[in-house]
């Protein structure tokens, strides 16, 4: 994987350059949270939505954990600079 440059919508900061690291970890740390949370949110959304509640979850899950890792990652690079 050579050199990485800046990542979309970031913008950058001084002459520092940073890697996408934190953001792949942050996304693979929430992956699998999202993974132990699933039956729980589940069985919470089952008594609102019903038999959809799978699929609605699966769908918000692969939705918001993207975002919270991309905020992860934009934190990250604003304390670090």
């Amino acid at each position: 994987m050579g050199s990485s440059g800046i990542l979309p919508n970031r913008s950058e900061i001084g002459h520092k350059s940073f890697s996408p690291a934190i953001d792949r970890f942050s996304l693979l740390v929430l992956s699998f949270l999202g993974i132990l949370a699933f039956p729980r949110i589940e069985e919470a959304l089952e008594t609102i939505i019903g038999a959809k509640s799978g699929l609605v979850t699966v769908c918000g899950l692969v939705t918001v954990i993207p975002l919270i890792a991309t905020y992860v990652g934009k934190m990250y690079v604003r304390i670090r600079s």
